[in-house]
């Protein structure tokens, strides 16, 4: 069980301490339900009385500071050479990712790029399957689990899973002071100051830092030549930059694109290698903000899987910079159009083979970097899933805890203060 509840919900209870407290059976008692009926779960959470009934709303706010945050988290590279030393020093030789939600599609993304920058070997595992079914491998081992509150109740058993184990374990998190920091060995937390929820913005910033820790890693334990970890270290210290250029030439035809999409019926996000991340985080963000069906694929899949689905209705995206998925990513999107189903594509800038078969097309500025441009593509959905909630008429703050009914599903689903 959890050992300390945030201080949101423990001020929540302070001010109610004589009235029965949310249990599985009634996790939203009538006290609760009133408090609810103020402000959504996620106005709680984040602290604040400050609700917006329309646009813009905090998310946009929080989507344009993020390339001064991607920036900031650069300043951590000293503490991240220095936990990289320690881990070589410890000997660890494996790495388990693990987290929820966007956490877990991070640590997919994670496992992928350690294990081509660094000299360790890699798994991912959502925070559930490593506390339930996790086996034990022959090699000193390090879990890095990831969670923006640092309260997520499945990613805390994980952390607790691994210290039985004797596995080393550092926590990646937004929220300095949280139970994450207080289970694990080692901890890194940067703290957004976001104003929306559910942590919807924060995604890049620990994506961030892993780029950091994997590059310091490879540095130190040799797998990066010097020139390929400056080559490495200067396209991160970029990153930053081209988030910037890509919120100012993209704001509004993003905007027009979910204008034009906002009575499709779902989504169809393809990418390929480290943009398997992109697709699922992308997904997420559409889904959370928009309240509109996305589904995820990887370019193989998406032939075998998807075909039924297709329909004038139904929009396939691909997310396509140059890499070794990019034909068979061009594949999914002409394979789309002859259902019927409108594409769109998100491209590096200046590509002109995908975009011939594309109907919108969405272009991220700078060289196309496969294995950095997922912090680019999280932003384009941020962007798509907010203006596609403003479409639609969702508050893309409040993932739709607005509605008394979606409250008690994640009150259910995450008893109060355990996320």
């Amino acid at each position: 069980m959890q050992t300390k509840l945030p201080e949101w919900a423990q001020k929540l209870l302070d001010r109610h301490p004589n009235v029965d407290r949310p249990s599985a059976e009634d996790p939203m008692p009538a006290w609760l339900r009133e408090e609810l009926e103020r402000l959504p779960l996620w106005a709680f959470i984040r602290g604040t009385n400050d609700v917006r009934r329309g646009h813009p709303y905090f998310l946009i706010e929080d989507v344009r500071k993020q390339p001064e945050l991607m920036k900031r988290v650069l300043e951590l590279q000293p503490e991240f050479g220095d936990l990289a030393q320690r881990m070589i020093d410890k000997g660890i030789e494996h790495l388990i990712f693990t987290g929820c939600g966007s956490a877990y599609f991070n640590s997919i993304l994670g496992a992928f790029v350690f294990q081509r920058w660094t000299g360790l070997t890699t798994e991912s595992l959502e925070s559930l399957e490593f506390a339930n079914y996790w086996e034990k491998v022959p090699r000193k081992t390090a879990l890095i689990a990831q969670s923006a509150t640092g309260g997520s109740i499945e990613t805390l058993d994980a952390v607790r899973r691994a210290n039985d184990e004797d596995l080393f374990t550092v926590g990646l998190t937004n929220t300095p002071g949280s139970a994450l920091e207080d289970l694990c060995h080692e901890s890194v937390s940067f703290l957004t100051g976001q104003k929306c929820g559910p942590d919807v913005s924060v995604i890049t910033t620990r994506m961030m830092m892993m780029y950091q820790l994997a590059l310091e890693l490879g540095r130190r334990d040799g797998t990066l030549a010097d020139n390929q970890a400056e080559e490495l270290e200067e396209a991160i210290r970029a990153l930053p930059e081209v988030a910037g250029k890509l919120l100012e030439k993209q704001d509004p035809n993003i905007a027009r694109i979910a204008h034009l999409l906002k009575d499709q019926s779902a989504l169809l996000l393809v990418g390929g290698g480290p943009n398997w991340f992109s697709a699922r985080e992308g997904a997420l963000k559409v889904e959370e903000e928009s309240s509109m069906v996305c589904k995820a694929y990887r370019p193989a899949e998406y032939p075998h899987d998807a075909i039924a689905l297709l329909s004038a209705e139904v929009t396939t995206v691909v997310i396509a910079p140059r890499g070794k998925s990019y034909r068979r990513l061009h594949d999914s999107l002409r394979t789309g159009r002859a259902a019927g189903s409108r594409g769109l594509a998100v491209v590096a800038e200046g590509d002109e083979t995908i975009t011939q078969d594309a109907d919108f097309l969405i272009s991220v500025p700078g060289e196309s970097n496969e294995m950095l441009f997922p912090p680019l593509a999280t932003i384009v959905f941020q962007l798509l899933g907010y203006y596609l909630g403003v479409e639609r008429g969702y508050n893309p703050d409040t993932l739709r805890t607005d509605n008394l009914d979606n409250a008690r599903a994640w009150l259910t689903a995450f008893p109060l203060g355990t996320h």
